[in-house]
């Protein structure tokens, strides 16, 4: 099952339990819709700017994280969805514009992939707050 899926089959009393003792699961989604379309930006820095992505020069996530929440508070469920699917998919169309081979030949790139250690236990930043969520709904 991958992300779009698993978000997809959320029932509706889902959305609002705690994933963490700040966000909801909806928080949960918004902020990885905000990170899938920083790693789409991020990439095309990378490649036509020939810069590192901001998110690389720092482990202070604090402001963005926060940003995101603002920008995505008052979204449905169904258009965090969309949101989720658009970046998801933007993302594919520019990995193969450039080359998945050509990406991965790069060193430090493996945040293109969500491959990096996202919560410093070896799981990807997605299967990371999957895991919350999942551990939310089931202990609920």
């Amino acid at each position: 099952m991958d992300n779009f899926e698993f978000f997809e089959s959320l029932e509706p009393e889902d959305w609002l339990k705690k994933a963490t003792s700040r966000w909801t699961v909806k928080d949960v989604l918004s902020h990885l819709v905000g990170w899938e379309r920083e790693v789409v930006l991020g990439l095309k820095d990378t490649f036509e700017g020939g810069k590192r992505p901001w998110f690389m020069e720092t482990d202070d996530y604090t402001e963005f994280n926060e940003r995101i929440f603002n920008e995505f508070k008052d979204y449905s469920s169904e258009a965090l969805l969309f949101e989720l699917k658009k970046w998801e998919k933007t993302l594919g169309i520019e990995i193969e514009r450039i080359g998945e081979d050509k990406i991965r030949s790069l060193k430090h790139m493996d945040w293109v992939f969500d491959e990096g250690k996202g919560s410093g236990d070896g799981e990807g930043h997605f299967e990371h707050h999957i895991n919350q969520i999942k551990k939310a709904i089931s202990e609920s």
